[in-house]
């Protein structure tokens, strides 16, 4: 059941994303030729009144949202894993879905994939609702739709796969894996039917690393550059969270500024960036102006990112680290063996700066070993992740950027092992069976119980329902031998004994099932009732959970 929902979320994953291209694409060819992101093309008033446009747009929508609806992206998705059950609500991803690509056909230096994983998750969450699924069932799908979005983003389905577990979940979880996987595979396969291969740049010639000590050198100084701005690109983002709660206006008018001046005088810094890594491998920008570029692209996705426009920053780290990694092939070109390195530096780039960023090692890994469908890239790739990511974890205390961002607002990016364990179980765990009876019940029904090996009976009288031992019911069946009791009574010529004359009963609850045993211990926390009959949602059926048997559960050595 989670693999063919899991197969679901891949498909309506590739399916939204491929609507999200088609939209962005389709809107941007009304006043831009050469692509959605050919904004140098463009005359200096259209490029620079664009972003003003996009800014005043989204700032109107976000005044006449209310706050509920205007929180969206990967951290967001974290939240509503671990404070709200893994719900997430429709409309709130409607609106990413309008508003980023508002946000990138205005030129504004933001990401297409980071609302894509919020989209996928999305569908997810609604399947497993809709299949009444519990807890786990819910997570299971929602990484589903997480990997299902990255695997259609950028065509790498084991990326997909490790991005769910390690930027969403940060654990990974075994259990998830075929359903996940499955997903990431249809997500990937439907995105390549509906949109083609995805070739960022072309990797002919990538040439085989050669670990000399120049080559070695030029890695090192690569790390160093990617750190340097990662760390740029993070504390930018922490000093504007301070300014957040001013008002919608006057931090998107600040972003409009900005950006309508890039657009100006660097308008290869817009929108996501892959149209300007393009043009600068193939020598259309001068090398020179390479560095400022690399600097304008960081300070500008950081100042988006952080005064709240609704954007990725996964793309834009992607050609961040990309133009670094080319810097550094410039750099290094007279001393590097071979005439094709700037290709390998590019994908050791962007590598290294995902996995800085969001401190996802394997991620950026498989990521750029799918990408160029070669292993050529490994060892050293290994290298510049695994250093940069020390050191952005050691040297300077930097975590993901999601995880940052959490932190800042007073929340978790996890869940604590207990709690995850309480997710897993569901109360079957430590339910005891009960038969549900009417109030009045014929002789030959009861006299079954005697072979059944349940212990406790529930009826319901006058809208409340009753729970007895099933010894009760057996001990009144033997009375009828020393003569007619008070509680049997005839209808149509049938002998019934009234269950609320004959039995010692306890007035009881009844509580639909809970998604997880995390639910039950808080029903159990709130309430401070001993036990509870629980409706079971397959089946019609009623058990009994007591706090007693949970906490026997909890306590169990195994």
């Amino acid at each position: 059941m989670l693999s063919l929902l899991g197969a679901v979320c891949g498909l309506l994953s590739a399916l939204v994303m491929a609507l999200l291209y088609w939209l962005i694409m389709s809107l941007s060819h009304l006043f831009m030729a050469g692509g959605s992101e050919a904004f140098e093309s463009l005359p200096i008033e259209l490029r620079a009144v664009i972003p003003i446009v996009a800014c005043f747009i989204l700032a109107v929508i976000f005044t006449l949202l209310p706050s509920k609806l205007r929180s969206v992206g990967v951290p967001y998705v974290v939240e509503r894993l671990n404070y709200h059950q893994g719900i997430l609500p429709v409309l709130n991803a409607v609106v990413q879905f309008f508003t980023v690509a508002i946000s990138l056909i205005g030129g504004l230096s933001v990401g297409k994939e980071g609302p894509a994983v919020h989209l996928g998750a999305t569908f997810g969450s609604y399947l497993a609702q809709k299949g009444r699924l519990p807890q786990y069932g819910v997570e299971t799908l929602v990484a589903c739709g997480v990997a299902g979005a990255i695997a259609a983003a950028f065509q790498t389905p084991v990326a997909g796969v490790l991005f769910a577990f390690e930027v969403i979940f940060i654990e990974y979880r075994m259990g998830m894996a075929l359903p996940v996987l499955l997903s990431s595979v249809v997500g990937m396969l439907v995105s390549e039917y509906l949109l083609g291969s995805i070739e960022i740049f072309d990797i002919d010639h990538l040439s085989t690393a050669q670990f000399t000590p120049d080559f070695f050198l030029a890695c090192l100084a690569l790390v160093g550059f990617i750190v340097m701005l990662a760390f740029l690109f993070l504390k930018v983002q922490k000093i504007l969270w301070r300014i957040g709660k001013v008002s919608v206006w006057w931090r998107f008018s600040l972003v409009a500024l900005v950006t309508s001046i890039v657009a100006i005088y660097l308008p290869e810094a817009l929108g996501g960036g892959y149209d300007s890594l393009l043009s600068l491998l193939s020598g259309q920008v001068l090398i020179s102006s390479l560095l400022v570029i690399i600097v304008v692209k960081t300070l500008l996705t950081s100042v988006s990112i952080g005064l709240g426009i609704p954007g990725g920053m996964i793309g834009p780290t992607f050609v961040i680290g990309g133009l670094a990694g080319a810097q550094v092939a410039f750099l290094f070109d007279s001393v590097l063996p071979h005439n094709h390195e700037m290709a390998l530096f590019i994908l050791l780039g962007m590598a290294a700066m995902m996995a800085a960023c969001f401190q996802a090692p394997l991620t950026a890994l498989i990521a750029m070993i799918e990408m160029t469908h070669t292993s050529e890239v490994i060892v050293p790739a290994m290298l510049v992740i695994v250093l940069s990511c020390l050191i952005m974890r050691l040297l300077f205390r930097q975590d993901s950027a999601f995880v940052q961002r959490l932190e800042y607002v007073g929340l978790s990016s996890s869940v604590s092992p207990f709690r995850r364990y309480l997710r897993h179980h569901t109360v079957t765990s430590v339910a005891e069976p009960v038969v549900v009876l009417p109030a009045h019940e014929s002789i030959e029904r009861l006299k079954d119980l005697g072979s059944s090996v349940v212990d406790y009976v529930a009826f319901e009288s006058d809208g409340k329902w009753m729970l007895a031992r099933r010894e009760a019911v057996l001990s009144a069946l033997q009375s009828i031998h020393f003569g007619p009791p008070p509680f049997l009574v005839v209808d149509d010529d049938r002998i019934l004994m009234d269950l609320t004359k004959a039995l010692d009963y306890t007035p009881s609850m009844v509580i639909p099932e809970p998604t997880s045993l995390e639910k039950m211990l808080a029903w159990f926390q709130t309430s401070g009732r001993a036990d509870v009959l629980v409706a079971i949602k397959q089946g019609d059926k009623m058990c009994l959970v007591s706090r007693r048997q949970l906490d026997q559960f909890l306590l169990k050595d195994n």
